[in-house]
């Protein structure tokens, strides 16, 4: 298939000049959680929120069960968002290394036949669903960057028949109005 009628057929799929006004965030009952769900837990594609929390020592008790027993799945996108800390945390502060050695620590456990990467179709999906995001939402230049990261891992994970576990309620709540291919769960 030619990347033209690709880009087509990605339009098709998504129908951004059909969405023409904001989206209402769902309340919290409409949305899943991740402690109203028993073992066996689904394929979880852990969102970067998911290991900030573990590096800061806030996950929820609900996650733990959850995170020993499941099909974890990782990706390059959240990899990329963790490793920008080294690049952005002050060279002066003197915490810096030490959160440097747990980030890499972090993703240096992560198993390569676990980690899923986007593809060429991921990307220009995501590029179009968090454009559209960004849109319908009136976000700025920081937000639509933010917005196609988690469309990156949204759609990585519905391509592989994962459901993406994050705390990230706003964003994930968003993308699942908006395509249904994709799933989440929150903590």
């Amino acid at each position: 298939m030619s990347s033209s009628s690709a880009f087509q057929q990605s339009l098709r799929q998504l129908k951004p000049e059909k969405r023409r006004s904001a989206l209402a965030y769902r309340e919290r009952s409409q949305l899943q959680f991740l402690s109203d769900l028993k073992p066996p837990f689904p394929k979880l594609l852990l969102d970067t929120t998911v290991y900030i929390d573990a590096l800061q020592g806030r996950l929820p008790d609900s996650t733990e069960v959850a995170l020993r027993t499941g099909s974890l799945w990782h990706s390059s996108v959240t990899e990329a968002e963790l490793a920008a800390l080294a690049g952005l945390l002050d060279p002066a502060h003197p915490g810096r290394a030490s959160a440097i050695a747990k980030v890499a620590a972090s993703i240096d456990r992560r198993p390569s036949h676990r980690i899923l990467t986007p593809g060429r179709d991921t990307w220009r999906e995501a590029g179009i669903l968090s454009g559209l995001l960004a849109r319908l939402q009136g976000y700025g230049k920081d937000e639509q960057r933010k917005a196609l990261n988690d469309a990156l891992i949204f759609l990585t994970a519905a391509k592989h028949g994962c459901v993406v576990l994050t705390r990230n309620l706003s964003e994930f709540d968003l993308l699942m109005q908006l395509d249904a291919r994709g799933q989440a769960v929150f903590y």
